[in-house]
């Protein structure tokens, strides 16, 4: 095995030992004994890779955040947006949904102990900064804006905060669907109104 491929299996157990000792006891009462412990690796070892555990906690989100932020979904977001017809709307607005759901399920057990009141507190904060940012961005770019019914305020967090907490609904789900179908539910999510929800015999 070459020199950087040991290194970034090293790492790989590093990150798996971490999430599961935070899951277990909490980000702030993790010790980096027990991050080496979990990952069997020494102590000298793991600051090869990482200055603590704020650096270990800062490069994890920070791969997370550069997929979302790929260049892959940011040519996708002009789909949706352009789109004239209904159809062209549901497919496009499907297919980001998919993309980021299949990666989220890909990083599953990190992202959700992350969101969880053992994680990151700001974890949840820093991805509606990121997502809000990019679709900012590109509605801007394409000479968009948000409609003036509501507070633009309101209007972002109804677009992105509840889109967020079906996510993570589904991440803490102990019998979860597919990416598939939770894109299915969250293109309905946005069809439908709370009132439509609700059923009286």
């Amino acid at each position: 095995m070459r020199h950087s491929e040991q290194n970034a299996e090293t790492e790989k157990q590093i990150k798996a030992a971490f999430i599961h000792v935070v899951e277990l006891k909490g980000f702030n009462k993790v010790t980096i004994t027990d991050i080496a412990k979990h990952a069997h690796v020494s102590r000298g070892t793991f600051y090869v890779h990482y200055v603590d555990k704020y650096d270990l906690l800062e490069k994890t989100e920070q791969e997370i955040f550069e997929k979302l932020q790929s260049h892959v979904v940011v040519e996708r977001l002009e789909e949706p947006l352009l789109a004239r017809t209904d159809e062209d709307i549901a497919s496009s607005t499907y297919r980001i949904f998919n993309y980021y759901l299949e990666y989220i399920n890909q990083e599953r057990e990190t992202i959700r102990v992350l969101l969880s009141p053992n994680g990151d507190p700001y974890f949840f904060d820093k991805i509606k900064q990121i997502i809000d940012q990019l679709f900012t961005n590109k509605l801007t770019e394409l000479n968009g804006h948000f409609s003036d019914k509501l507070p633009i305020s309101y209007s972002m967090e109804l677009s992105i905060t509840n889109l967020l907490n079906i996510v993570r609904h589904w991440l803490n789900s102990p019998d979860p669907e597919s990416p598939d179908e939770l894109a299915e539910i969250l293109m309905q999510s946005r069809l439908l109104a709370p009132r439509d929800l609700l059923v009286f015999d």
